[in-house]
């Protein structure tokens, strides 16, 4: 029998930016920043306790905007990067992006049933404004700034970020621990009408030279090591939806994880684009006859679709601890907890 799914709420917030806390592999963290203009907006830090099936939270304050992306440095448990609205402009279209600075987990921030707690330090900007290293040379960069809609770290390296703004792909070096950074290459993508990409990440194989992108109910990837587009899955979700994050499993990567407008998760079997075999080692005994009737015929294509949202689902991450379990976070405000299906794990390992 599966898992249930563990549903937490973040009171009377709404929010649609989710991470996994990377650096830390020891716990079920995750990072999950709030949209308000009421209040001022917060980055929590959410463990999950996988034994009693608890969740406890730390607040961070984040009073430069409504957060609308973030991510946690691969190395560094105390270094975020959010992309947010500026809250002084309250203009959407002014968007930036920038590194920041947190408190070790557990040192500080507000504890649980708390309000408020000590603010993210920011550390330098990656909107270019006032950069004048900003551009790739001989070549200026448009539109940086103007829609930044994704933010996303290299695995395993604090000092390379990529940002999503409108159709670019910005390849950044970050230095001095976050305090200064610069374009290395960029990509523009064409397309039918205005092209606008969604959410990214980057492909936790192949040395980690890819980086994946929503585009439309599409998913597409290039390779930063050459800026050329490498592979495309059209229809991830239906046409009359958009796909707001795609997430691979860093240990299983062709487990793949979309969630999208119509407030539901979709679990898919990607083989073709994996870097091994579908599953090789887990002793028979441990399976049940039930469980091996359920893995048999697991072919490429949708494993299972999770529908405990009620609203657009605009974030989904793999634990950076347990590469079985996943959050997911809809527009008003609910975290949803859940586990691959016993079925499918065994399957990895047979």
């Amino acid at each position: 029998m599966d898992d249930a799914p563990i549903i937490y709420g973040l009171e009377d917030f709404q929010a649609r930016a989710l991470a996994a806390h990377s650096a830390e592999t020891e716990k079920i963290n995750f990072l999950v920043g709030t949209q308000s203009l009421r209040r001022t907006n917060q980055v929590q830090l959410i463990e999950f306790d996988d034994d009693t099936s608890l969740v406890t939270k730390q607040t961070f304050e984040h009073p430069a905007g409504e957060v609308w992306r973030i991510v946690a440095a691969p190395q560094s448990t105390d270094m975020i990067a959010t992309v947010y609205n500026n809250s002084a402009q309250r203009n959407r279209e002014k968007e930036e992006s920038c590194p920041y600075h947190t408190a070790e987990a557990g040192d500080n921030g507000q504890a649980e049933g708390g309000s408020g707690g000590e603010q993210v330090e920011k550390l330098c900007s990656l909107n270019g404004a006032s950069d004048v290293d900003a551009q790739i040379p001989g070549s200026p960069v448009p539109g940086l700034g103007s829609q930044a809609w994704s933010v996303v770290w290299a695995p395993e390296n604090d000092s390379h970020l990529v940002t999503l703004v409108d159709n670019h792909i910005f390849y950044w070096d970050v230095e001095a621990a976050g305090r200064s950074a610069k374009i290395i290459g960029n990509v523009t993508v064409e397309g039918r009408g205005t092209v606008s990409l969604g959410s990214g990440r980057w492909y936790p194989h192949q040395h980690g030279s890819q980086v994946a992108a929503t585009h439309g109910s599409s998913v597409r990837a290039w390779d930063m090591r050459t800026m050329k587009p490498t592979w495309c899955v059209e229809g991830a979700h239906t046409q009359l939806v958009r796909v707001w994050s795609v997430r691979y499993n860093a240990s299983y990567d062709q487990l793949v994880l979309t969630c999208s407008s119509d407030q539901r998760i979709i679990l898919s079997n990607l083989p073709s684009i994996a870097s091994q075999p579908f599953g090789t080692m887990v002793d028979q005994e441990d399976i049940t006859k039930e469980d091996k009737e359920k893995v048999e015929g697991t072919e490429e294509g949708v494993i299972q679709t999770y529908d405990d949202h009620e609203d657009s689902v605009y974030a989904v991450e793999w634990s950076a601890a347990d590469f079985w379990t996943f959050a997911s976070l809809s527009y008003d405000g609910r975290l949803v907890i859940n586990k691959v299906p016993r079925s499918v794990k065994y399957k990895q390992f047979m």
